[in-house]
């Protein structure tokens, strides 16, 4: 066997293991459900880029020749880098984090990868074999969806939306969806010659059921959608075949009936009880996913209009959150860092010129499938992959992307290309002909030099930063371990010195640690060196990022709970001056005047939270606590009216019992307690409170009772109950029984 198909043979082989990297889960790894398939992945495109080198260097055959889907490709790669280098974190921009691992690095290994699959597996046979291993991998995927289904195998993201090996059950839902369109892709191609061809429908049935299971609305909406413009298509379009015409025109009105007598029985009990198609009952402009949908969307627009041609890079969305913050986000996720919309995010991350590259894929390869003129497809065929291209539309609108689906896109991509590049033009070669025109030394060198290249480019990419991502865990289980000379160490201080793209997320950890050193077991000397290696690093971080508003509210947050009151202040302004919307930043920042003392500066802060949206019960409640404090018992009373109203828990919450108590309001105590009481809620600590109150206001035997019940509750206060009732017991005289 010759060099070049030595090569050959490579690639091909990383190509057709490709689609198994939707298999791996690395337990071990920090975010193991995106870490270790991302490194995989590079891992094997960088593997065959080495060999893909040198094969061009000995056969023009495999060399990149022209298609406007490579130019596509190309110019959407070309101004992703010119967007994240212009954008507002070029590093983070290049690198991502560990949680998505998407970012300027993996698009350029995505692009690496269109190149070298639709250069080197020209023919179609090969890409329909890998489409069948693509539809195999996706019977694995399924089969372990069934057992998360029969409780064999633990759901990781919910309870009852099944997300396979792919931790999430959105990414799930599209791979089942796009598996179903290729399988039909499949069925048509091979014709009725293939004997065997029931499997695809069989393969099809299986992914069907997955994306049922996954409840992903947007996946499912995508499947009808792109089904249902298939088939009419084909009623359109396909006059050589009038019978299938006719079942195509019998399948539109069939999903239109279907739609309409859902709508029809929406209403229903069956409807409601089922799981699936409540979440498609209860859609409304008024849910609330629906609502934060659109804030977020105006967000990300508000965003591109103040970066229209460029925007802020990839992975920068969360300048974006913070800056146009929506108050009414309060009952949302804290850190959103996608827009939930894979066309804003495209706008947020490379503006106009970036959503009309990411555009360009899509519409490339439509317009080689319908008007290409190398490769003639039937209109079943064109129209199957059409529809294929269409739900993954539809989905795109109501979610993000990640690393499964793109390999499934850019494959059809690089399919498409390789069908429809330009015929490769033969170059006679003069003069004396060595192995493949070039001397053996030449081939010789050129090899030593890509495999010490490869070899570079594995480590600084992906083993130095596997190893981080090792350490990370690592010290996550240990965070303290034994230095050698009877003390402790901080683990994560060795990730800290790798300073790799993972650093920001292990200084998130060691903040972690760091407020969970707070406990009094911890050694005082320990306690302080946690908190000067978290605080340093934080301002490390906020040199290199000054205005991310998760690092500011995080370093500010630290700094309060270590009674640094000043250094917390400072860091609060700065992150109100980053995202003046954001009513936690004046939450927290009023909860440190409250312990400071300053109770006319936390009323202020507490009511510029409550003013940007009253209907925040958590802001309602601080504001209370405000005034509480400040003495104005009046006003406390009528902002906290609508809580009481509406039994809403925050009334009852044990900060605001305190204020009331602390303050002398024991009647409002005792009533608060005595209605949370009422209503199910009450703890032993509230029975605690309660007793202090009928204490001071002289019951000294419903005091009793209450601080007895908070010792039978709740067996950790046993001390401090008896503690309480040692000093009324003698006082009271227990009632006998007649």
């Amino acid at each position: 066997m010759q060099l070049r198909d030595i090569l050959r043979f490579g690639i091909l082989s990383i190509v057709f293991i490709i689609p198994f990297i939707c298999l791996i889960v690395a337990d071990q790894m920090f975010f193991p459900f995106i870490t270790g398939k991302n490194f995989t992945f590079r891992i094997l495109v960088e593997l065959m880029l080495g060999m893909w080198i040198l094969l061009v260097f000995l056969d023009a055959k495999y060399r990149p020749r022209f298609s406007w889907a490579l130019a596509c490709a190309g110019g959407f790669l070309a101004v992703l880098t010119i967007a994240d280098f212009l954008g507002a974190n070029p590093y983070r921009s290049f690198w991502s984090n560990y949680e998505r691992m998407e970012g300027l690095i993996t698009h350029a290994h995505l692009f690496l990868y269109f190149l070298i699959a639709g250069s080197v597996l020209l023919e179609e046979r090969t890409w329909k074999y890998l489409l069948r291993t693509s539809l195999g991998v996706s019977v694995i995927t399924a089969f372990y969806g069934f057992a998360q289904l029969s409780g064999a195998v633990e759901i990781h993201q919910s309870t009852t939306r099944i997300d396979g090996t792919f931790g999430n059950s959105t990414y799930f839902a599209i791979y089942a969806a796009m598996h179903i369109f290729i399988a039909a892709l499949l069925y048509l191609k091979d014709g009725a010659q293939n004997k065997l061809r029931w499997i695809y429908g069989v393969v099809a049935f299986l992914n069907l059921i997955i994306l049922y299971y996954t409840q992903t609305r947007g996946a499912i909406l995508g499947l009808i959608g792109g089904t249902f413009l298939a088939l009419l298509l084909v009623a359109l379009f396909d006059k050589e075949r009038p019978q299938l015409r006719k079942y195509a025109v019998g399948g539109v009105v069939t999903v239109v009936l279907l739609i309409l007598g859902f709508l029809a029985i929406k209403n229903s009990d069956f409807v409601m009880k089922n799981p699936v198609l409540n979440r498609f009952a209860t859609i409304s402009l008024t849910e609330q996913t629906t609502v934060s949908r659109f804030m977020i969307w105006q967000m990300s627009f508000d965003g591109f209009k103040e970066r229209p041609i460029f925007g802020w890079g990839q992975d920068n969305f969360i300048y974006v959150f913070a800056k146009y913050y929506n108050p009414k986000m309060w009952n949302q996720e804290p850190w959103f860092d996608r827009s939930h919309d894979v066309f804003f995010d495209w706008l947020i991350a490379g503006g106009a010129l970036g959503l009309l590259a990411y555009l360009s894929l899509f519409g490339v390869m439509l317009y080689y499938l319908w008007f290409g003129k190398r490769h003639e497809w039937s209109v079943p065929e064109k129209a199957a992959f059409t529809g294929m291209l269409a739900g993954y539309f539809v989905h795109n609108i109501f979610v993000f992307d990640n690393l499964t689906s793109y390999i499934i896109f850019f494959s059809l991509l690089a399919y498409i290309h390789s069908q429809h590049v330009e015929p490769l033009v033969e170059v006679p070669v003069k003069g004396k002909q060595k192995q493949y025109g070039i001397e053996s030394q030449d081939i010789a060198i050129a090899a030593l030099v890509i495999s010490v290249a490869t070899g570079a480019l594995l480590y600084f990419v992906n083993i130095r930063n596997i190893n981080a991502n090792y350490a990370l865990i690592d010290a996550l289980r240990n965070p303290l371990v034994d230095d050698g000379q009877g003390g402790k160490k901080i683990a994560i201080k060795s990730v800290l010195d790798l300073d790799l793209f993972g650093t920001s997320e292990a200084r998130e950890q060691l903040g972690q640690l760091a407020l969970q050193a707070q406990d009094p077991r911890i050694d005082p000397k320990l306690r302080a060196e946690i908190f000067a290696l978290a605080s340093q690093q934080f301002d490390d971080e906020l040199k290199k990022d000054p205005e991310n508003l998760r690092v500011l509210s995080f370093t500010a947050l630290l700094y309060s709970r270590y009674g640094k009151y000043d250094q917390a202040e400072a860091l609060f302004k700065r992150a109100i001056a980053v995202s003046p919307n954001r009513q936690s930043t004046y939450l927290d920042m009023g909860s440190m005047y409250a312990t400071e003392g300053r109770y006319e500066d936390a009323k202020t802060a507490f009511k510029t939270a409550y003013d940007l949206d009253p209907d925040y019960p958590d802001a309602r409640m601080y504001y209370a606590i405000g005034l509480i404090y400040t003495k104005d018992f009046a006003t406390a009373n009528e902002v906290l009216a609508p809580l009481l109203a509406a039994k809403d828990p925050q009334a009852y919450d044990p900060r605001l019992i305190n204020a009331f108590g602390n303050n002398g309001q024991f009647d409002a105590v005792v009533s608060l307690i005595n209605e949370k009481i009422s209503l199910n809620r009450a703890e032993g600590r509230d029975y605690l409170a309660l007793g202090g109150a009928y204490l001071a206001l002289g019951d000294k035997e419903k005091a009793l009772a209450a601080f007895q019940t908070a010792e039978n509750m709740d067996a950790t206060l046993k001390d401090q109950a008896e503690q309480f009732i040692s000093q009324v017991k003698g006082a009271v005289k227990t009632p006998t029984k007649n």
